[in-house]
């Protein structure tokens, strides 16, 4: 646990995030981790480990542990960067060595380090790597000592110089927030937020979204200036900023700790309470001793002045386990004891009186902040219990140190604590001496405030006045930009005219003289064009006369074929009359429906104007006609209906789905109805998607129970699955409440006309 929580917590924060050599470092650990998994074994990669590396040993509560692996991350970086010949790789990855040495304690490791990454960056006129090696040596001096400070602060505004030069404005607006850092240290607190004003005059320049760190230090120093009401303008625009971004790291831990403090400054604990418990709950997130300690002390100090004092003590007691030894005990006791003694609890308070005093005997004399507060809160208790004998003496030990320490408002306290001391004696003169003195720091510190308030105010009047001029020149560079983009436009105009005409001429005499060639070679062409017309007239004259003959044919062809299909149906049904047996006649009957079938194909095509094509509704329409005036003749109970889509149908698929329909209506009509029954026989032809159906039904007495389509050897059934197989369709065959004959298959070419006929 850090001694110093309140000052070197933030600020240790603040240096970390200032030093970000890229926008990746704005990224969580599993971010980074997970784009490193990913990236191919280039630049990029080089970039990602060292971001990781950085990120890793800047978090809060890191140690050697992730020293190591930020250290792992810095060796396989440099090896790759020195093999693909990358500088700024191999710069970036021994600066990130030398932090890592740092974390671990070896400073003068650390210093070599960077030394060497000086020197490379030198060799090879990197100046980025010059300025980022003078940043990583400063690293190695104690800001906590004069010396420290100073040289640390030589050689941020070396690397500042450079960046400035260099216009890298990302790291330059990084840079600058670090040096105010280090100004604020040194109590230049003005000069400080100047440069904190430029750092966000240049984030916002470039785009940087990431900027609630400058405003939380600017609302910082304010609240440490005693200005709390520019104080809290800032810092709720830190939050604002911090919300937009989503930022919920360690950084928004401290902007909601800085706002619950300077609510409590105003005395407006209701406000101040939430934002301490939203701090704290990110310290708990992130697991962080320091953090949870630091905000716990100030949630336990607004919960006591809030007249909650009970709930102060609960989360004091919380703290037990994060304040382990010497000095972080006597801190947390301090604590107690001091709420104790603002809530004129001095009974509970006394064990802790005893044990502090006793305390303070073990801890370092070096320990200036911890025996100021001691002292301080014993005064106030053994005021509080009318011991001012008691009191004066641990008052002129505070005194002593905040006199030497130079601490305004620790000083103000230790004299009022004097007058009331004085005055409960009844020195009145001495009193009167130390209430003036009082009042006289007290507007001394008054006045120091309200020349913060007017540099605060000049600085932003001037950076607003700069933002102004930066504007005016930026819109006269856009006016001028403009003009001179309009001026070289019209010379470009000017000139690409006079080339188009140059152009246009050469293009229109070439024309001429191209147009006089065509001419001639048109007319050249023309003739032979002419006398190529005529050769082609009389072969187009020789193809019609060829395909009329071929028609003519073809429907010869089909008459011929017609009667002679005639002619055997007549010799069949003569055979028939010879016929004594009965199922001899009818087999002689079913082939005579067959042929019936075929030729009313050829007497179609021979009475129409298609060759090679039947309309598939009329031809249906006359086959079932003659079925019907044959086999079901006499047999008016019998109805066959039909619906087919209108529809083109070649005669190689035509021949073959007659033949179907012929079997399929030919045996409902002969075993369906039995004794006279009356039914319906219905035939549908649906064509979709390039495919016809055709469905063959009927409502009679169906098939035996044991019928077995595959081990029938009825003919009818033979032919239908084999011209089925002609069609290379599918053949399937229903028998409940009647038979039903599904056959599919591909069509070659159709004409739809979507019209249904009954």
């Amino acid at each position: 646990m850090k001694k110093i929580y309140l000052l070197q917590l933030f600020l240790l924060l603040a240096i970390s995030a200032s030093a970000q050599s890229s926008s990746l470092e704005h990224l969580p650990i599993p971010v980074l981790k997970q784009k490193l998994a990913e990236s191919k074994n280039d630049t990029s990669t080089i970039q990602l480990q060292i971001a990781l590396g950085r990120v890793i040993i800047h978090q809060s509560g890191s140690g050697n542990a992730q020293a190591d692996s930020a250290f792992n991350l810095s060796v396989q970086a440099e090896k790759l960067s020195r093999k693909v010949g990358y500088n700024d790789g191999i710069i970036d990855a021994m600066l990130l060595s030398a932090l890592c040495y740092n974390k671990k304690g070896n400073k003068a490791k650390g210093f070599q380090e960077a030394q060497q990454t000086l020197a490379f960056s030198n060799r090879v006129k990197n100046n980025r790597g010059v300025a980022e090696s003078y940043i990583v040596m400063g690293h190695h001096y104690d800001v906590y000592t004069h010396d420290g400070l100073q040289t640390r602060m030589l050689y941020n505004n070396k690397a500042i110089t450079i960046f400035r030069k260099e216009h890298a404005m990302f790291r330059l607006g990084s840079l600058l927030k670090d040096e105010a850092e280090l100004l604020f240290l040194a109590g230049q607190k003005t000069d400080a937020v100047k440069l904190l004003f430029e750092a966000l005059n240049i984030d916002k320049s470039i785009g940087n979204k990431q900027i609630q760190s400058v405003y939380w230090l600017i609302g910082r120093t304010s609240r440490d200036m005693g200005d709390f009401t520019n104080a809290l303008k800032y810092i709720l625009l830190a939050v604002k900023t911090a919300n937009e971004v989503k930022d919920t790291t360690l950084l928004a831990c401290s902007i909601h700790y800085t706002t619950a403090a300077i609510y409590s400054n105003l005395r407006d604990y209701d406000r101040a309470i939430p934002n301490a418990l939203l701090a704290l709950k990110i310290a708990r997130r992130y697991n962080s001793p320091e953090y949870i300690g630091t905000v716990t002390l100030l949630l336990a100090s607004v919960y006591t002045r809030a007249n909650r004092l009970d709930q102060a003590l609960v989360l004091l007691e919380e703290l037990k386990k994060y304040f382990i030894g010497e000095p972080e005990d006597l801190t947390l006791m301090e604590s107690i004891f001091s709420n104790l003694i603002y809530a004129k609890q001095f009974k509970k308070a006394k064990p802790y009186a005893e044990k502090i005093q006793l305390a303070l005997t073990k801890i370092s004399p070096d320990d200036y902040s911890q025996f100021e507060l001691s002292y301080s809160s014993l005064a106030k208790y053994y005021l509080g219990i009318n011991q001012p004998e008691a009191a004066k003496i641990y008052n002129d030990l505070d005194t002593k140190i905040v006199y030497a320490s130079k601490l305004p408002i620790a000083i103000i306290n230790a004299e009022r604590t004097h007058y009331r001391i004085d005055s409960i004696n009844g020195n009145f003169k001495s009193a009167i001496v130390h209430y003036l003195n009082a009042q006289r720091l007290r507007d001394s510190v008054d006045n120091v405030t309200k020349a913060y308030q007017i540099s605060l105010l000049s600085i932003e009047n001037e950076t607003e006045k700069k933002n102004n001029d930066l504007n005016k020149l930026k819109k006269q560079a856009e006016i001028k930009d403009t003009k001179l983009k309009q001026t070289q436009l019209i010379q470009k105009i000017a000139i690409t005219g006079s080339v188009f005409l140059l152009i246009i001429t050469a293009l229109v005499y070439s024309r001429y003289r191209l147009k006089q060639r065509s001419n001639i070679l048109l007319t050249k062409q023309k003739s032979e064009i002419d006398r190529q017309n005529v050769s082609l007239q009389q072969l187009v004259g020789e193809k019609d006369g060829l395909l009329y003959e071929k028609d003519l044919l073809l429907k010869e062809v089909n008459h011929r074929v017609k009667n002679n299909l005639q002619i055997v149906m007549s010799l069949l049904e003569s055979q028939s009359g010879y016929m004594q047996n009965k199922k001899a006649q009818e087999a002689i009957l079913e082939s005579q429906s067959r042929v019936q079938a075929i030729a009313l194909i050829h007497d179609t095509l021979y009475h129409t104007d298609q060759i090679a094509e039947i309309a598939l509704g009329p031809y249906i329409a006359d086959l079932l006609d003659s079925l019907n005036n044959s086999i079901n003749i006499g047999r008016d109970k019998i109805l066959i209906r039909y619906e087919v889509d209108d529809m083109m149908l070649d005669v190689s698929q035509a021949i073959p789905v007659g033949l179907i329909l012929n079997e399929s209506v030919t045996n409902a009509l002969k075993y369906a109805f039995p004794a006279g029954d009356q039914g319906e026989i219905t035939v549908l032809v649906k064509q979709s998607d390039g495919e016809m159906e055709m469905l063959i039904s009927d409502n009679g007495v169906g098939l035996p129970a044991d019928f077995d389509l595959f081990k029938t050897d009825s003919l009818g059934l033979t032919l239908i699955k084999g011209l089925t197989s002609q069609l290379r369709g599918a053949f399937d065959i229903t028998y409940h409440a009647g038979v039903t004959i599904s056959i599919k298959f591909p069509v070659i070419s159709t004409i739809i006309a979507s019209q249904k006929s009954v």
